[in-house]
């Protein structure tokens, strides 16, 4: 690491005494091929994409490039998708929670009513839509966009956090008017307990997360998502760029890494780009299911600042349509995701971007690699190699 950008040395340090637990899982040979289609339905997902750029405040986010951290890792690009500053919502979440919550009142109102209203017609206040409560679990930046889409088409919403959620996104919820209400445990466990509350209360949920019995809403939510991918594949068409050769996502729960790489795969067919999960050490299912050629679990306690990847069980919908298609996963030590952080924020790597510890870890894991050229090798980050990633959130201090 001798020439180009360098991290402060306090920074440096600290992430290469945790370099060794930096874990790469790659794809095992057990996982079969199968086709992927009925996941991500391309005519939902277009009509999604269509609806969102109609919104009031649309803007496609900012790709830009990072020479400074191609030097370092020795690949001919990296490019960057910036979600900080979407809807001014500091986050992607925004692209799919709005939207699912736009179809769900849709759905209900025409089931109470027989008349399904448009977007418009709820924005201009609906007579039915505060009758309907919408609810959903959220490590903070979901449960913004539910409410964010709640108060934009007229219905009360109540967004269940982690009671070890920050107080900054608690109160960015609060101040879309959705009630907050904080439960103990890991996000599994809130998911679980915001069920039982909606099937209670007879109130929706809206969830990210699919699970047996649940999965409509979060493929409406994986489609909104896809509006992120088009939009990189649309700048980089028109920056002229060549084709990505590798695509750094994070994982969570699954549903961005679906909504982006399967755009991505329907797009780029066979001339795709390799597909690599970024999680948190411990919370690291995708990496374990790669490895062992089936879903896994990764027990808490997760222990981690990266809130919004820190799920131990993968959503169902997004295993089945990503198994066949993650060529790796990267499991990171908190180190790396701040190391990103910091190195963002420095505007050393080439372009100055503030950056949450979820947000950063794609860059961080990247950095990372420029001092393991062992694992750089295994991925196929050599000369000729275009590396897209995402900071899919801005910091929440």
């Amino acid at each position: 690491m001798a020439a180009g950008p360098r991290l402060a040395a306090g920074r440096w340090l600290a992430l290469r005494r945790t370099m060794s637990q930096l874990r790469l899982s790659l794809r095992s040979p057990r996982l079969r091929r199968r086709a992927t289609e009925g996941v991500l339905d391309p005519t939902e997902a277009a009509a999604a994409r269509d609806v969102i750029r109609g919104w009031h405040g649309y803007d496609a986010t900012p790709l830009v490039t990072l020479p400074g951290l191609a030097a370092l890792l020795g690949v001919e690009a990296v490019w960057v998708k910036d979600e900080s500053s979407r809807f001014d919502l500091g986050s992607f979440k925004s692209l799919g929670g709005a939207f699912a919550v736009l179809r769900a009142l849709q759905d209900q109102i025409e089931r109470r009513s027989g008349v399904r209203p448009s977007a418009a017609e709820l924005r201009a206040g609906h007579p039915l839509a505060p009758k309907i409560t919408v609810t959903t679990a959220s490590a903070g930046n979901h449960g913004r966009s539910v409410a964010w889409g709640s108060a934009e088409f007229g219905c009360p919403c109540v967004v269940f956090l982690p009671e070890d959620a920050i107080q900054a996104r608690a109160l960015a919820i609060e101040s879309h008017g959705a009630e907050v209400v904080r439960v103990a445990g890991p996000y599994d466990a809130v998911v679980g307990h915001t069920d039982r509350k909606a099937a209670r209360n007879g109130w929706i949920v809206v969830s990210d997360t699919a699970y047996e019995g649940y999965e409509e809403t979060p493929r409406r939510v994986m489609a909104g998502y896809t509006l992120l991918a088009a939009e990189m594949l649309e700048q980089l068409a028109a920056a002229g760029a060549r084709p990505l050769t590798h695509l750094f996502v994070q994982a969570g729960v699954g549903g961005l890494a679906t909504g982006v790489c399967g755009h991505f795969a329907q797009q780029c067919g066979d001339e795709r780009p390799r597909f690599v999960a970024v999680e948190p050490w411990r919370a690291d299912c995708f990496g374990r299911s790669l490895r062992l050629g089936r879903a896994s679990v990764a027990e808490p306690p997760f222990d981690t600042a990266m809130g919004g990847l820190a799920a131990g069980v993968a959503s169902t919908i997004a295993w089945e349509f990503l198994e066949p298609l993650l060529d790796a996963a990267l499991a990171l030590p908190e180190a790396v995701w701040a190391a990103g952080a910091e190195a963002l924020e420095s505007g050393r790597l080439g372009a100055r971007i503030t950056a949450g510890p979820s947000g950063a870890a794609g860059i961080g894991a990247l950095l990372a690699l420029a001092a393991l050229p062992g694992l750089r090798r295994l991925l196929g980050l050599d000369a000729s190699a275009r590396v897209g990633a995402l900071v899919t959130e801005t910091r929440f201090d």
